[in-house]
């Protein structure tokens, strides 16, 4: 009768025990499952941040055919080379070097971006060029074969807030309408 008692008293203390130790390991099984996705995730924000300048580096120099050869394959299969070399020629030549340039914001879209799928970044910045202050630049990154790849680039200037639309000029823009009459 003793040892009955002193296994159901064993069995006891296990049973109250055991909801104590179940609580402390499921939470660290789910921190560990939860914290690498986010820290992945910021890892990877920070990794594009990074890579984002050495790729617009590539750009400012005007080597436009090797911004394009090291650029994602969304970005190949919806722009031809020599589109994107003739565009960024037009557009950043006039303008001279790069002044200064400031990110002002990035947005992280892991789940697509403009119909694309895969894993972006959208990178705007502040700049400055030579002929052109203030400016805008937008940078868009993909995640491919294991690194960030340009996706997108396009910059120009900056809108100025302080212009005010002026509603009490005449409008530039005229309607007009041709009715002819049936002969009487």
């Amino acid at each position: 009768m003793a040892i009955t008692a002193k296994i159901n008293t064993k069995v006891t203390r296990y049973a109250m025990i055991k909801p104590l130790l179940v609580f402390p390991v499921a939470c660290g099984l789910l921190l560990a499952f939860v914290s690498p996705g986010s820290a992945s995730s910021d890892d990877r924000i920070d990794s594009a941040l990074a890579t984002a300048p050495a790729w617009v580096a590539e750009i400012d120099a005007g080597r436009y055919e090797e911004s394009y050869e090291s650029a994602c394959n969304a970005m190949h299969e919806k722009t031809p080379e020599n589109q994107w070399v003739q565009v960024l020629s037009t557009l950043r030549s006039p303008w001279g070097k790069v002044v200064s340039r400031k990110e002002i914001s990035h947005l992280y879209k892991p789940d697509g971006y403009e119909g694309a799928m895969g894993e972006f970044i959208v990178i705007t910045y502040d700049t400055s060029f030579e002929k052109l202050s203030p400016a805008t630049e937008t940078v868009v990154l993909k995640w491919e074969d294991g690194k960030w790849r340009g996706a997108g680039y396009n910059a120009g200037p900056k809108p100025n807030p302080d212009a005010a639309v002026d509603q009490t000029s005449p409008q530039t823009e005229t309607t007009t309408t041709t009715t002819k009459t049936p002969p009487q």
